[in-house]
């Protein structure tokens, strides 16, 4: 990328030295002191392209926060240079690839599509035609996704020529030319709403005295040497990343978001039990196990927790139409919508989910007997559905299903040592009274507070805490 705009003469010597030092320090992998130089070549010439596309990639941390701001950075020079659209020299290229990744990350999802698809026409790469293929599911493209994928398979088949992509291919070109399948005892105890300021103040004051009241005379079980192994989805991440920034030991569990059901966590049981399950699931687990992690080193950190905390996701599922069986899919947003048309994807039953919870328990608790299990339900929502044409109504039924699985499997299971932690009831009630429990890092709806889970976290030590 080049730029007409010099900055003042007096100040070139100086740029040119903290550009040198800037370059240095990435060679050397020593970002903190690349960041800080390039932040201060963008402080002296704000027109400099180059540095202010560095250093948006050097303040991007991974976190939703920093990374929004990497794409703002970016999105700001090409809506300042619309000419880097007509020049595809690779430094432009890279720099619209970095602005669409972002945008695909974190929002919004039309911009990284009309990024992705000015990308593809004008690198003519094949990983940029199959990201163009994932994030054309975000919108309504289905037959443009495929024929992206398409284009990627043909002009890099060492790569992208899979099983499983040619299996998305066969599904969706018979799909494509069919029409989609439609298809208390005691005293009365009374609970009080809290009012706007309840929800507006204090976030440790809300859960302690409207959200978890109950919990306020439960036993105590935490201290600094208290050890968590968290399972489930994108939430529980959080959860232990919060854990684990509040100075304990905290490990998680993901497999994949894409599969983030109970039904999913009753195959990886069976799979960590060694019991005979489906060649194609056993494989699938392995695949899609994070790296570093193994059948041995998971059931030594279960072993060794204290507590296990279990977030609940979706209820929604894959299933074969002609057996019934679960369907594990693969992580592809393209291939997750082409199963949608092979298999049946519903919602499930609190029944079916309580019986899976319990199994998971019951594994847990033969190996960790005395661990203490904490149930939650992710209050992030689902992104899609393939069943419902209202993701916002499905999601509702989803987290509605989830929340009574948790009620049932902590108040009528007979389970002891066992209790569930609102974190949903946070985020949803105190979400729609205040603005900035979603959204608040990146703009993305469905993306929670980085702020609020760090919140909800220190209450639930607060109320918990031994010392």
């Amino acid at each position: 990328m080049t730029t007409d705009l010099a900055a003042p003469p007096a100040l070139e010597p100086l740029l040119e030295q903290l550009k040198a030092a800037g370059y240095k320090c990435i060679e050397q992998k020593d970002f903190a002191n690349a960041l800080l130089a390039f932040k201060k070549i963008v402080e002296l010439d704000g027109k400099d392209v180059n540095a202010r596309f560095v250093y948006a990639q050097l303040i991007d941390d991974g976190s939703h926060k920093k990374r929004a701001e990497a794409r703002d950075l970016m999105l700001s020079i090409l809506d300042e240079h619309p000419a880097i659209f007509d020049q595809p020299t690779e430094g432009n290229l890279h720099l619209i690839r970095n602005a669409a990744v972002r945008c695909s990350h974190v929002g919004p999802f039309a911009k990284a599509i009309e990024l992705f698809r000015k990308l593809a026409h004008a690198s003519n790469r094949a990983s940029d035609y199959f990201q163009l293929s994932e994030i054309l599911t975000q919108g309504d493209f289905f037959e443009e996704s495929v024929s992206s994928l398409e284009k990627a398979i043909a002009l890099d088949p060492t790569a992208f020529d899979t099983p499983a992509n040619r299996e998305t291919l066969n599904i969706a070109r018979s799909r494509l030319t069919q029409t989609t399948a439609k298809a208390a005892t005691g005293r009365k105890k009374i609970g009080r709403y809290p009012e706007t300021k309840d929800f507006l103040g204090d976030l440790q004051k809300l859960v302690r005295d409207h959200i978890a009241v109950d919990l306020n005379r439960a036993p105590k079980f935490i201290s600094k040497t208290t050890r968590f192994f968290t399972m489930g989805s994108c939430f529980a991440r959080n959860l232990a990343g919060s854990l684990i920034k509040n100075g304990f030991a905290a490990h998680h569990m993901e497999i994949s978001e894409y599969i983030n059901t109970t039904f999913a966590n009753r195959v990886f049981v069976d799979w960590l039990s060694d019991v005979e399950i489906d060649a194609a699931i056993r494989e699938r687990i392995v695949e899609l196990l994070p790296p570093g992690w193994s059948k041995e080193n998971t059931l030594q950190i279960i072993k060794s927790s204290d507590v296990f905390i279990l977030t609940l996701g979706v209820a929604p599922a894959f299933f074969d139409r002609a057996t019934g069986d679960f369907v594990l899919p693969r992580p592809s947003a393209l291939n997750s919508r082409v199963l949608a048309e092979k298999y049946l994807f519903r919602t499930t039953s609190v029944k079916e989910n309580v019986d899976n919870v319990l199994y998971l328990i019951n594994f847990i608790r033969s190996i960790a007997p005395e661990i203490k299990v904490v149930v939650t339900v992710s209050p992030v929502p689902m992104l899609a559905s393939f069943e419902y044409e209202s993701a916002v109504q499905a999601d509702c039924l989803s987290k509605s299903t989830m929340r009574l699985v948790a009620h049932e499997v902590v108040n009528n299971s007979n389970i002891a040592n066992i209790l569930y932690w609102p974190s949903f009831e946070v985020f949803r009630w105190a979400g729609s009274n205040a603005s900035n429990y979603y959204a608040a890092d990146d703009g993305a709806a469905w993306h929670v507070s980085e702020e609020k889970v760090a919140g909800t976290i220190k209450a639930f030590v607060e109320m918990f805490s031994a010392a």
